[in-house]
């Protein structure tokens, strides 16, 4: 127990000294999506909660700025529902697959490991619900979360991420083993809210620390006097 409490002092104060990055950065990643409801005339539509899983490729150009490429899978359920009894008047399971990419911007935190982020998306959503063909959407998202590294190469992954498909058509996001819910024209956003962790895994060349040049500062100025 004693030399577990000598260690850990040492541990820690190695972690603090290691926040640099590497060029790339794989992240496996899961979590969990909050359920997102959609209100038309007459129903209403609803993709149920569920976990998803994905990864990410970060592609550092330097330790505050990089470029991501995201995918994401849910399987989930989806449907119409009546708004007086909530009863379905179709519904069925549903796969749902983001493909994402855009850019991160991180932030250091002085003599510490954590370093937080925020990122915008732009890709395609391809829903593939039961009974009917599979189809895609264009997407947009934004991510917020913070990386905590162990190393340059090891980190943990925390962040929150809201995934949406554009212009969706008012029953077309809402499908089940009876057929689509036709009839309604309204149209729509789905916005699904997600909570995940992921492990980083740095690869490639560790970034180097950003070099800071003081401002130079203007000579004297000597006038030439002539008699």
């Amino acid at each position: 127990m004693r030399k577990i409490v000598l260690i850990l002092p040492v541990v820690l104060l190695l972690a603090a000294s290691s926040f640099a990055q590497t060029a790339v950065e794989f992240i496996p990643q899961g979590g969990y999506t909050f359920a997102s409801h959609t209100d038309f005339p007459d129903l209403y539509g609803r993709v149920g909660e569920a976990g998803n899983y994905g990864a990410a490729v970060k592609f550092n150009f330097t330790r505050n700025f990089g470029i991501e490429v995201l995918y994401n899978h849910m399987s989930t359920t989806s449907g119409l529902y009546y708004y007086d009894d909530h009863t379905p008047y179709t519904s069925g399971h549903l796969n749902l697959n983001y493909i994402m990419a855009g850019p991160v911007e991180s932030f250091t935190i002085p003599n510490s490991t954590v370093r937080p982020f925020i990122g915008a998306m732009l890709g395609a959503a391809i829903m593939s619900p039961d009974g009917n063909s599979t189809f895609t959407k264009f997407a947009t998202g934004i991510q917020l979360g913070t990386n905590i590294y162990v190393s340059p190469r090891v980190g943990i992954q925390l962040k929150a991420q809201l995934l949406s498909p554009v212009d969706a058509a008012g029953g077309s996001l809402f499908f089940g083993g009876y057929g689509s819910g036709g009839g309604i024209d309204t149209y729509s956003s789905m916005y699904q809210f997600s909570l995940n962790a992921g492990l980083i895994i740095g690869l490639g060349r560790i970034l180097p620390e950003p070099t800071y040049r003081p401002a130079r500062r203007p000579g004297p100025h000597y006038r030439r006097y002539y008699y």
